[in-house]
């Protein structure tokens, strides 16, 4: 199953590509050209990532993360 699910992620991403890449380029929107493309790459990568049982971290834990000194710093304020 997991080799149908990549497979049509992939057939899905060459697809969109097709139809969205020559748009682009024949406009000279070179830049939502590289941002589509990493967009792309990145989403094809997480979902074959997802697909095959790698665990991701949820990207809420991330925010958190890099927002915790500030809370830190707000919480003495507010008490």
């Amino acid at each position: 199953m997991n080799i149908v699910t990549i497979l049509a992620v992939l057939v899905f991403a060459v697809i969109l590509s097709f139809i969205e890449v020559p748009k682009m380029l024949k406009n000279k929107s070179y830049r939502e050209f590289w941002s589509f493309s990493i967009l792309l790459l990145l989403g094809v990568t997480l979902t074959i990532l997802k697909s095959l049982g790698v665990p991701l971290s949820n990207p809420s834990d991330w925010v958190a993360w890099v927002f915790s000194p500030v809370s830190d710093l707000i919480k003495p304020i507010y008490k």
